[in-house]
């Protein structure tokens, strides 16, 4: 286990700073649904061979690992900030296809046990499950557009034809609805100036590990089996993930934000922080040819969504 640190300064219980961990990738596993079993190939499968339903990841906190590989700590740099967003959409359900729905959804409901046989009455009845004569009709006019739109290549809509004939439109009962959860990114710049030999030669070990920590492996281990290949390199594996935590002391921040496993998904560095060119004389082991000033960009990106759960398991400070 390597471990740097920058600046050399004397870390006491008061002290404020970012801890990073690097450790090895662990994939989530795949946990089939009741009564099937997981295929190498990554298919559910049920146990007399055929397709049952689809696998159930199996979420687990991939947060707060306690075998690190590394150990990088660095001060906690100027304007950081946390950033939590959920996507939603615009949807908008019509009443007639509302009614329309509301009529079919119990022909669906009283299936027979022959699908073929289901979806054979359903197109059947498709046209007189019940609706009122307005609602026929639009189904109808829907139809005739469609079959209007065929010959020429045309694009009118019912919703257009309706409102050239009679000045309406449907009311499309507009509502935002949730669409799905996204990933957090942060970006982090360091000035590093090493002020003697320790923190210079920390500053590039530094640097080295991040890079390394970044870049895939290559592998001639075969797919699912992890079969020998005699294809050198075939596969590449996922790089190292990072754990980021704000510290004061020996403990997590009582007051800024939580991280999960995050990937280093961009790093740059300028060895010329001031503008110009400058090093460190003397001999290479003492830390002659270092740059006098550099600054580190870094730019992180989270694994895995954060869930209102996650906040049950007691994070201190504003969570995450």
């Amino acid at each position: 286990m390597a471990d740097y640190r920058y600046p050399k300064a004397e870390l006491n219980k008061d002290s404020d700073f970012l801890e990073i961990g690097i450790t090895s990738y662990t994939p989530n596993k795949l946990k089939s649904g009741t009564g099937l079993n997981s295929t190498a190939a990554g298919i559910a499968t049920s146990t007399n061979g055929s397709y049952g339903n689809p696998f159930l990841v199996a979420r687990k906190n991939r947060s707060n690992t306690k075998t690190l590989d590394h150990t990088i700590i660095l001060p906690i740099p100027s304007n950081i900030q946390d950033g939590n967003s959920v996507k939603y959409t615009e949807g908008s359900l019509d009443g007639l296809t509302a009614a329309a729905l509301g009529a079919v959804i119990p022909l669906y409901n009283s299936n027979t046990g022959n699908p073929g046989q289901d979806l054979t009455d359903l197109l059947k009845k498709g046209t007189d499950v019940g609706l009122d004569p307005g609602t026929k009709e639009y189904f109808l006019r829907n139809l005739a557009v469609s079959a209007a739109n065929i010959p020429f290549g045309g694009n009118l809509t019912p919703s257009q034809l309706l409102a050239r004939q009679t000045g309406n439109i449907l009311n499309p009962n507009m509502e935002l609805l949730f669409d799905g959860v996204t990933l957090r990114s942060f970006k982090f710049s360091f000035k590093l100036t090493p002020r003697n030999k320790d923190e210079a030669n920390d500053v590039k070990n530094i640097i080295r590990l991040l890079k390394t920590s970044m870049a895939p492996g290559t592998s001639n281990k075969t797919g699912f089996n992890n079969e020998q290949s005699s294809i050198e390199g075939l596969y590449l594996s996922t790089p190292s993930v990072f754990e980021l935590r704000y510290m004061r002391g020996s403990n997590d921040h009582p007051f800024l934000h939580k991280f999960k496993q995050c990937f280093l998904t961009d790093m740059s560095v300028n060895y010329t922080g001031e503008g110009t060119y400058a090093t460190y004389g003397g001999p290479d082991n003492e830390g002659g040819g270092t740059p006098v000033s550099m600054i580190m960009d870094l730019a992180f990106k989270e694994l895995e969504p954060i869930y209102g759960s996650d906040y049950d398991d007691g994070p201190t400070g504003v969570g995450y």
